[in-house]
């Protein structure tokens, strides 16, 4: 007999996360206006990091975009789902696009390094969705995949799909699943945007053009002005940095100080406990790069790598 290849996933809910539906004839047209990255590449199946700003600059929050035929959505953190709806309703005007918070889906994540597994899960997950289609006031029907990361992948779907492959409760999803998700997150220096930092950091503060999240040569979009001169002058001057705190103590709040010899020189953007302590990035000056920081408390932050280069 052969063994189910559903065995070899581990399915799990991401509440911390939702997503955007932004539809209509001009979605394309209107989100390349609002957002750092070109979305006309979307057409190719990708998924893509994008940066939403202020005139000044200012990132609101980083989406990971996905296009499929029948609209585009934006993978957010729950907390800034919102707001985003509501600033970029403004922008609307005439343009025909319908911007929604895509309720009726519920994100989570796949893990597995098995190709077969994974080719089976979707196959799982789109039977089910057909199923409901032919059910009457079944809502979004759709399952929107994100290829997150490198072996990590992001599905947005109906509740009755996730229990179709995972009999996941989606009424009492893992407590640790967000936090393992943000750590290696962290590790992977891919920032979030959570409320409490929106409007504060421009997209190179938070190593967005790093992390292909950049176009500058798609044309104009709201802050684009403040970020190609940025990039073409050269003047970085802060950038994302990762940092680890020993286990014990108070998780810091976004914006927190790190300081180096008394001075403050980062502020905590994005935490994660894990087994042995607590992982961070933090927004940080480019001469405080590889030293040891204190937080106002006296603990110590030490440096850690990331996979790319700042």
């Amino acid at each position: 007999m052969n063994e189910d290849p559903t065995q070899a996933l581990r399915a799990v809910l991401l509440p911390g996360f939702g997503v955007l539906r932004i539809g209509g004839a001009d979605a394309a047209t209107f989100l390349q206006g609002q957002f750092t990255n070109d979305v006309r590449l979307l057409a190719d199946g990708r998924t893509q990091v994008s940066a939403c700003c202020t005139s000044q600059g200012r990132v609101i929050a980083l989406a990971r975009f996905r296009q499929t035929d029948d609209a585009i959505y934006a993978l957010l953190p729950a907390d800034m789902l919102g707001r985003v709806a509501t600033h970029l309703r403004k922008f609307v005007l005439r343009s025909k696009v319908e911007i929604l918070q895509a309720a009726d889906l519920n994100v989570g994540a796949i893990l597995t390094g098995d190709a077969a597994a994974a080719a089976q899960a979707h196959r799982v997950f789109d039977e089910a969705a057909l199923t409901l289609s032919s059910v009457p006031l079944a809502g979004t029907t759709e399952v929107v995949t994100f290829q997150y990361a490198p072996g990590r992948e992001v599905i947005a779907a109906p509740p009755a799909a996730w229990r179709s492959i995972s009999g996941l409760s989606l009424s009492r999803p893992s407590p640790l699943a967000q936090a393992e998700w943000l750590a290696a997150d962290i590790a992977a220096g891919l920032p979030h945007v959570f409320a409490a930092a929106a409007e504060q950091f421009i997209p190179q503060m938070l190593n967005v053009d790093l992390i292909d999240g950049v176009s500058y040569s798609k044309g104009c979009y709201t802050g684009q002005e403040i970020v190609a001169r940025t990039h073409h002058l050269g003047r970085v001057k802060r950038r994302t940095m990762r940092f680890h705190l020993a286990a014990g103590g108070v998780v810091p709040a976004p914006l927190s100080h790190l300081l180096l010899d008394g001075t403050k020189v980062a502020d905590v953007l994005m935490t994660a406990e894990t087994g042995d302590g607590i992982e961070l990035l933090a927004v940080t000056n480019l001469d405080a790069a590889g030293k040891v920081l204190q937080l106002e408390d006296g603990r110590s932050a030490a440096p850690r790598s990331l996979p790319y280069s700042l």
